[in-house]
């Protein structure tokens, strides 16, 4: 078989390999960007230039990616050559179409139609795979461009020669050269423009009343797509390949907002239909002259290699850059006026330079103008992180790092390739000393994700926890080198028992990177788990002999990569990891990753142990029971919206093994206080239950080695100690004199607890000593086991164990002396004094005197006060000046005013406590402080707060309200809350005029007034919120607003309600948008949980029930709500039950919603996000609305016309005629009805049966209005059978009245046109008329046409629906010629809209089908007489003419007469309706069927006959228009009768057949 070599030897093509399924056969060599930018019309515009290279030359046409952007198809080229493409946006999905009438309840119609945006899982093809089948996958495939278009020749054409690729090639990523002449690509050039911008870029500064310095950057996600939207291309993770970009872009910040140089003009001396100058915006007559001046940088992800000014216009520069081997996604730019720090050449010495050598890393980061210190003092430590990195994992791949701070960042970073986009919020100034380790952390994970992530990508997206492992593993272990092992191990155990809560129905690393597109909690969860996994096997293997831990694969993974970046060097794939880490250590690592990898959860141990006298051996046993508890987690606020995401995406949790294996180290400390280690395994043979024998290694009597040690200190000589005892000093061994006993209060051990302890045989036993399992311990050991691990066990991961032991316990006397203990003692790590000092408020028990509250009183005035005795010998402790240099000391100081105010006294704080803590507020100094204490300040007034919230108040009532002004302490008490409140709105109005950093203070008092208002200590004001919601305040400020409002169930109000999701979907700051629908999510899920309730619409029928008195016994709906209040956070499916329950009927809330849902400026993320929160609140409904626009048909006219020679007798030539003019008139309309109309014929009923009985008819009371359609019908009624009454066809009420006299017949009063096909009537319940009678007389005077509508009575029959045979066609359906129906001056506006006629009872009018359902009458109002077609006309004439003639004759269309006083041309009601004028139902027949009994509404006049034309027809004359002008418009009713309706019908079940 011939190789590729021979084959390209003998210069023929290679095999075409079989690409996956959804893929296209194609590689992109290079791509080039050239783009404008318009800061004014916030939109960007240029042209896209691809190479591609084709796996198969028979490939016609090629896939690539667009979003949200016009495409220029028509200029399209290919090789030069101008092609056919098509593009449809995918961002057209976004939008509602018109015809769509649908809410809130058909979330999931558009959710349906928006689909294709959501990533989805796509083909994955992993990049190593790429190698021998070289291919792409576009995300969308929304624009095709065809590869021949016409004009190239295709005969000249040379096929493509295709070589195989070897994985021996070490090329960048194995791509064939695109300068080589035999491989050289095709090159696209797509011009293109976007459109409104959702994703993709963000301007800040350049909307009215932003006064933000303007600048743009890239928006990134974790999925493709968001690329797309920037420029065409193809958004495929996979495709790394070399970048050219071209910006161009204004060149100065004056030149941002200055409008085009337009010719002067004078206002008066303009053109016809020129617009005037647009004048300046007023962003640019607020700018200073300075800073009009300041030049725009473009800081982009490459290698500056060109500038230029734009020839064509010398305000805008061109900036050129070259970025190697980047996807698409990594592809990101910043245009704004920056300012450069030169970070590496400020914060490196030229000998660690030298030291450094090509492991030095230039770092340079770009800041908005005045905040150049900031970025100093903020991104000092990454360039120790770089110099870090460098020697120990690796170079830094690229040549050159930057940092650009942006505004309204949504999350703190965002990875690029050699750049990174930060947020402003991570700045702070160099005398703030709160956030410097989170935000350091943060920057460093930044430049990590430059080596893993940008560099370094996942193979697969099951490969993406690796990925992101190693990026936090690699930060933490920088955080180790700046900030020391004991924070380093600490850390790691703190987000160990985290991560222990949180991995509960989760699903694993493995599966977790299919999800990480639904949230950033995904992301965040990954980011907690995998650098702990990475930690722990770290740990491992470490363990065994002769191996390397998991630091040295990552270096010579980051090693390989810079040697040579093929696919296979920078793809990260898990199974090569896990075969390196096989291969470089004797741990196997295939549990580990069946159990910690691919599983959930983590272990629960439950250990035993006990001392076996007679083997002088520790018997241990361990119990897995992380198995055991099946009971699902409870739905918080928090998870409420991650519940939900993972509902609708299908999210599944992975097994929890049932028994975890590995091994770990035990640790006892015998008698001797010599520390015995011991190597154990948790095997699956245990199957959850391990049983170990640790042999003890002490042989002779136990050493007492407290006793000992307090002989030892009082023996000064020392000649009395023992050889074998070593005494040192114990952690925790102060304040032990007799004096500080007194003072402090402390408490010893008793003496049974002492005996005890003397029979022990071992000190304290210590498991997983070195970190090798996440897991929780629960031991039985005793508390002074864990005090002597405390005391004696230099691992502040012990001193952590120990305290957390106390923690899950009961306090008591003996604990609060630990705790105070070891908050005074300074040996301790500054964490373990802050956990002792949060758990001692619980040691404020009664029992034990409230102990707990003058200890943390002693230790704060030990350390922070000052001593002042008086000359009348009163001792004061005013606080001493702060002094915040030991970062240690501060943390204590800033844990202590939380802890006091925590202490209660007959459930409320102490007066003590409380003055204490008002007086350390007022009397707080920081003038000789180098620190601002802007922090300290808000941590003050939180406790300030906390001291004023009881445990518990019961009542409607406030606090403040309903103490009793005549009871001291109460007195006391609420003058203190006045004075507390006023010392938060003092601090709150400071900071409008001093600002903090980030508005703290104002922050700081918000939230502690809505802590107030929830615990019903002050009223709730809404107002004192609703101020700070102003666009100009700091967005957090903003948020703080609003996140205080819905805490405070304000949602339940519609104004709030409404603004909250205006600014959810219309807020600039993308920023702001995601925070407050994360804070819409959390009061959703507090209605949900019960907590709030949401907003109720009244319900205007429930005010008006009067009960009369009546009491009704709720017992079993109170117990069916308790059941639902105690189960609906069981489960995420009983959460949405229960919140739907709350908002069933809220009409309101839906309308906002959708509102929101159809804002344009949201992006598709927060679109699907707000259709998830719709489907949690809102039942669905699958019905759809659509509205349709009436087809246009053309009309058309000829008026023939002569052309008069005699005016000009010279234009004519002798013995010519004079030509004839055809003038053709062309209009449009629009057509209302079909072309053919077939209407089936109605079949008779069959007869009734004799025995069929009629309900009991119901007696209603009936309107006194007047009707507003009137009876419909024209058929009198037929006579009963035996004494069977028969149903009326259309009375919708049932009525008692006297019978009408024999011939009597009902007049009409409808006004309205109503084509209607109706059924034979069954019966009528009315007095039988006899059947000879054919003439209908008047109505007697006692029965007026307004009460023969609601006169009708009726009752249905309880036998089966008979069949009815089809209608017959009507005649007057037939086609007519147009010319002789409309007017040559025929007005071609859309006819009105179709009305529904309603009944009285609120439900549509209706007559009866073939199939036995009510059908709807329509109703039009009738005006264009001159479009009635002539055979229409001809047979209304031929009706009129009929009903004169003979009153009683059945006739298919009925003119009905208007019956309402008061109206020009009619008579009053009680007329006889016979001779009204303009009737022409006075010469037919009258009506019998029922109208609505709803109230009188105003009627137009009726048409008049229109003016005398040529081929035009009015309405049918009648006898009132004869001599008197024009005849008032009318409102007829049109209606098909059924055949069998005539009055001379001798019986219900032999109808006479007439014509329809």
């Amino acid at each position: 078989m011939a190789t590729a070599d021979d084959r390209d030897a003998a210069n023929e093509p290679s095999a075409v390999v079989e690409l996956p399924s959804g893929t296209e056969g194609y590689v992109i060599l290079r791509q080039e960007v050239a783009v404008e930018v318009n800061f004014q019309e916030k939109s960007v515009s240029g042209v896209s230039t691809i190479h591609i290279f084709l796996i198969n030359p028979d490939v016609e046409e090629v896939m690539l990616d667009a979003r949200q952007c016009e495409v220029d198809v028509d200029n399209i080229t290919v090789d030069g050559f101008k092609t056919t493409a098509v593009f449809a946006d995918p961002y057209d999905l976004l939008q509602v179409p018109k015809q769509w009438q649908i809410g809130a309840q058909q979330h999931h119609v558009l959710a349906r139609r928006m689909k294709p945006l959501r990533p989805q899982r796509r083909p994955e093809v992993p990049n190593i795979d790429r190698m021998k089948e070289p291919c792409c996958v576009p995300c969308d495939r929304a624009l095709k461009v065809r590869l021949r278009p016409e004009g190239m020749f295709r005969d000249e054409r040379r096929p493509l020669k295709i070589k195989a690729l070897r994985l021996t090639d070490d090329s960048p990523l194995d791509r064939p050269d695109p300068h080589d002449g035999e491989t050289k690509g095709i090159k696209i050039s797509i011009p293109f423009k976007s459109k409104t911008i959702r994703d993709g870029l963000h301007f800040v500064g350049v909307d009215d009343g932003d006064a933000r310095f303007p600048h743009v950057y890239t928006r990134h996600s974790v999925e493709p797509g968001t690329a797309s939207c920037i420029f065409p291309c193809v958004d495929d993770p996979g495709q790394r390949h070399p970048w050219t970009i071209s910006i161009k872009c204004p060149r100065t910040l004056g030149d941002v907002f200055k409008p085009p140089a337009v010719a002067p003009v004078h206002p008066g001396k303009r053109k016809l239909g020129e617009s005037a100058p647009a004048p300046a915006p007023s962003q640019y007559s607020a700018l200073t002259e300075e800073e009009k001046l300041m030049d725009m940088t473009v800081v982009c992800c490459g290698n500056l290699t060109g500038e230029q000014i734009d020839p064509k216009d010398d305000k805008k520069r061109i900036m050129t850059f070259e970025s190697q081997l980047s996807a698409a996604q990594h592809i990101a730019f910043a245009i704004g006026p920056f300012e450069h720090v030169a970070l590496w050449s400020e914060f490196r010495t030229e000998e660690a330079d030298e030291k450094l050598g090509a492991n030095a890393a230039k770092i340079h980061a770009y800041c908005l103008p005045g905040r150049a210190d900031e970025v100093r003092h903020a991104c000092a430590p990454v360039v120790a992180a770089a110099d870090y990195f460098g020697p120990e994992f690796g170079r830094y791949p690229f040549e050159s790092y930057k940092m650009c701070f942006v505004e309204d960042l949504v999350d703190n970073t965002a990875a690029a390739t050699s750049m990174s986009l930060c947020s402003t919020r991570l700045l702070y100034p160099h005398d703030s000393i709160d956030k410097d380790i989170p935000n350091t952390r943060i920057l460093v994970h930044a430049l990590a994700t430059q080596y893993f992530g940008v560099h370094i990508v996942p193979n697969k997206r099951s490969d993406t926890w690796l990925v992101v492992g190693i990026q936090w593993f690699m930060t933490d272990l920088f955080m180790k080198t700046l900030c020391g092992k004991n924070w380093y191990k600490f850390f790691m155990k703190t987000r160990s028992d985290e991560l222990v809560e949180e991995d509960v129905g989760r699903p694993s690393l493995h599966d977790l990177g299919e999800y990480l597109h639904i949230g950033d909690y995904e992301l965040e969860f990954l980011s907690l788990k995998a650098p702990l996994i990475l930690h722990m096997l770290e740990q491992r293997m470490t363990k065994a002999a002769a191996t390397v831990g998991t630091t040295r694969i990552i270096s010579q993974m980051v090693t390989a990569a810079n040697i040579a970046s093929t696919i296979e060097n920078t793809s990260l794939c898990e199974e090569k990891f896990k075969r390196e880490c096989d291969k470089k250590s004797s741990y196997k690592v295939d549990s580990f990753w069946d159990q910690w990898v691919k599983g959930s959860g983590c272990p629960k141990f439950v250990n035993k142990q006990k001392f076996n006298k007679k083997n002088l051996n520790v018997d241990i046993t361990m119990t897995q029971t992380q198995g055991l508890n099946t009971n699902p987690r409870a739905i918080t606020k928090e998870d409420f919206l991650r519940e939900l995401q993972e509902l609708n995406h299908d999210v599944w949790a992975a097994p929890v093994p049932k028994a975890f294996t590995g091994p770990f180290t035990l640790r006892i400390h015998e008698a001797d206080g010599t520390p015995y280690e011991h190597w154990l395994e948790v095997k699956d043979s245990d199957k959850g239950v391990t049983s170990l024998s640790i042999p003890y290694n002490t042989k002779y009597k136990r050493m007492k080695r407290t006793k000992k040690a307090t002989a030892a200190a009082a023996n000064t000589n020392g000649d009395n100690q023992e050889d074998d005892v070593i005494y040192f000093s114990q952690l925790g061994d102060i304040l032990g004199t007799p004096q500080d006993v007194s003072n402090w209060g402390f408490t010893d051990w008793s003496d049974n607890t002492k005996m005890q302890m003397d029979q022990e045989s071992y000190e304290w036993i210590r498991w997983d000593c070195d970190f090798e399992w996440l897991c929780e311990w629960i031991t039985d050991m005793p508390p002074y086991m864990y005090y002597a691990q405390l005391q004696q066990d230099p691992d502040v991961v012990a001193h952590q164990d120990a305290m957390l032991y106390y923690k899950r316990n009961k306090g008591g006397g003996v604990l609060a002396t630990i705790e105070t203990k070891t908050a005074m003692d300074r040996r301790y790590y500054h964490g373990i004094r802050v956990m002792a000092i949060e758990d001692l408020p619980k040691m404020a028990d009664p029992d034990l005197n409230y102990i707990a509250t003058a200890q943390l009183i002693l230790i704060f005035r030990h350390f922070f006060c000052h001593k002042i005795v008086g000359k009348n010998g009163s001792v004061t402790y005013p606080p001493l000046p702060n002094d915040f240099s030991d970062k240690a000391q501060y943390a204590i100081q800033c844990a202590l005013p939380g802890a006091i105010a925590r202490t209660r006294e007959n459930g409320r704080c102490s007066r003590q406590a409380r003055n204490f803590l008002l007086d350390l507020l007022l009397f707080n100094d920081n003038s000789e402080n180098e620190y601002s204490d802007q922090h300290y300040i808000g941590v003050l007034l939180e406790a300030l707060t906390t001291s004023l919230i009881p445990e518990k108040h019961e009542g409607e009532k406030d606090l403040l309200s309903s103490l009793n002004k005549y009871d001291q302490d109460d007195e006391e008490f609420r003058e203190f809350i006045y004075r507390a409140v006023e010392e938060i709105d003092k601090y709150r109005r400071m900071d409008e005029w001093t600002s903090t950093h980030q508005n703290t203070w104002t922050t700081t008092a918000l939230n502690c007034k809505m802590r107030l208002m929830k615990a019903k200590v002050i009223p709730i004001s809404p107002l004192e919120f609703v101020q700070y919601l102003q666009d100009d305040n700091l967005d957090l400020v903003r948020i703080k607003a609003f996140e205080c409002l819905v805490e405070l169930g304000q949602l339940a109000k519609a104004p709030i309600m409404k603004l909250l999701l205006s600014n959810v979907s219309t807020d600039p700051s993308p920023f702001v948008r995601d925070r407050l629908f994360k804070i819409l999510c959390k009061g959703m899920a507090a209605v949900a949980l019960g907590e709030n309730k949401a907003h109720q619409v009244p319900d205007p029928d429930a005010l008006m029930i009067d009960d009369g008195g009546l009491v009704i016994d709720q017992g079993e709906a109170e117990i069916q709500q308790r059941k639902l209040d105690a189960t609906r956070n069981q489960s995420i499916q009983q959460t949405l039950a229960a919140l739907k329950e709350e908002l069933k009927g809220n009409t309101e809330l839906q309308i906002v919603l959708w509102e929101a849902i159809e804002s344009p400026y949201i992006s598709a993320r927060e679109k699907f996000n707000l259709l998830d929160l719709c489907s949690a609140m809102f039942t669905t409904d699958d019905s759809l609305l659509m509205t349709f626009n009436y087809p246009k048909i053309w009309r058309v006219t000829r008026e023939p016309s002569m052309v008069n020679a005699k005016v000009n007798p010279t234009l004519f030539a002798e013995n010519t005629r004079p030509k004839k003019e055809c003038i053709m008139r062309f209009w449009t309309e629009y057509r209302t009805e079909p072309k053919n109309k077939k209407v089936p014929e109605l079949a008779a009923l069959p007869p009734l049966p004799e025995s069929a009985r009629p309900p009991e008819p119901k007696k209603i009371k009936l309107s006194s209005k007047l009707s507003f359609s009137g009876p419909s019908g024209s058929v009198p009624g037929t006579p009963s059978t035996n004494g069977v009454p028969v149903r009326k066809d259309s009375v919708s009420i049932t009525v008692q009245r006297t019978p009408l006299p024999s011939g009597v017949s009902t007049a009409s009063t409808s006004d309205s046109i109503s084509v209607v096909r109706t059924a034979l009537p069954k019966a009528r319940v009315m007095t039988p008329i006899a059947a000879s009678s054919t003439t209908s007389s008047p109505l007697p005077p006692s029965i007026t046409s307004r009460d023969q509508p609601n006169g009708l009575a009726s009752s249905r029959s309880n036998e089966k629906k008979p069949k009815f045979p089809p209608l017959k066609k009507r005649k007057s359906d037939d086609l007519v010629d147009d010319r002789s129906a409309r007017n040559d001056g025929h007005d071609p506006r859309p006819p009105k809209k179709l009305v529904r006629v309603e009944n009285g009872n609120g439900a549509h009018s209706t007559a009866p089908q073939r199939n036995g359902r009510r059908s709807k009458i329509v109703v039009v109002k009738f005006s264009a007489w001159d479009r009635l077609p002539g055979r229409i006309h001809a047979q209304l004439m031929k009706s009129h003419r009929a009903a004169q003639s003979s009153p009683s004759a059945s006739s298919s269309i009925v003119a009905t007469p208007l019956s309402r006083p008061g109206l020009s041309g009619f008579h009053s009601k009680t007329s006889n309706p016979s001779s009204r004028h303009g009737s022409p139902a006075a010469l037919g027949s009258a009506s019998s069927t029922a109208g609505t009994p709803g109230g009188v509404k105003q009627r137009k006049p009726l048409p008049s006959s229109a003016p005398s034309h040529n081929h035009s027809h009015g309405p049918p004359s009648t006898p009132g228009t004869a001599g008197g002008g024009d005849p008032p418009r009318k409102l007829i009713k049109l209606k098909l009768k059924p055949s069998g309706s005539s009055s001379s019908a001798a019986s219900p079940a032999t109808p006479h057949r007439g014509p329809i």
